[in-house]
């Protein structure tokens, strides 16, 4: 219903992803669309999420899936993005070109702190307490920024190339006390993933 209502299309085909967690199942409806249901979300939530994701997709140079929310089940839909993810590729060649990866993460992080937070329309809603409690660090000159919290290594979709395509799974995409947030996960991450055998 939602696919057809939002794109006027039927459902074709329906393939389960992933479910990381108990709340969330991601699926890919007619090899197309990327949708993404949750179990305890509230409207409220998902209308922020919806709003600025949808903002920041306008304002990244990187690829940003747009999307649109369902208040009624919870969930929400994009059209999926081309793309390889990091587990697609040789690990031997990822790590060789380490250095090229990392420069593209810092320049997308950089991209999302340049979007002014104090022009975002009623920007104290996305002030996740939760967040800013879990991921807030020291910092001599602390400065709102946007942070995307889970740019873990599987949230990147690259060309043949391992140039960055897009971002996916902005959901957790909140305003962060520390500008070092984004880069501390993202490296967290990248870190745990080298050390797995190649």
């Amino acid at each position: 219903r939602f696919i057809r209502q939002k794109y006027g299309e039927k459902i074709k085909s329906i393939k389960f992803i992933r479910q990381r967690t108990l709340n969330r199942m991601v699926c890919l409806v007619n090899d197309k669309y990327y949708v993404k249901i949750f179990r305890n979300v509230s409207v409220e939530q998902l209308k922020n999420f919806e709003f600025l994701n949808n903002y920041v997709s306008e304002r990244m140079k990187v690829k940003v899936p747009y999307v649109v929310a369902d208040y009624k089940i919870p969930m929400y839909a994009c059209e999926s993005v081309p793309g390889k993810l990091i587990t697609d590729f040789d690990k031997k060649y990822v790590l060789e070109n380490d250095q090229k990866v990392l420069k593209q993460i810092h320049s997308i992080i950089r991209q999302l702190q340049r979007i002014k937070v104090d022009d975002i329309p009623n920007k104290e809603r996305f002030l996740d307490s939760m967040q800013l409690r879990a991921k807030e660090e020291s910092c001599r000159h602390p400065k709102q920024v946007l942070a995307h919290f889970d740019l873990n290594e599987l949230n990147f979709l690259f060309d043949d190339d391992l140039n960055i395509c897009a971002v996916i799974d902005w959901d957790t995409l909140s305003i962060a006390n520390n500008p070092a947030t984004d880069t501390t996960i993202f490296l967290k991450y990248w870190n745990a993933y080298k050390r797995r055998g190649v």
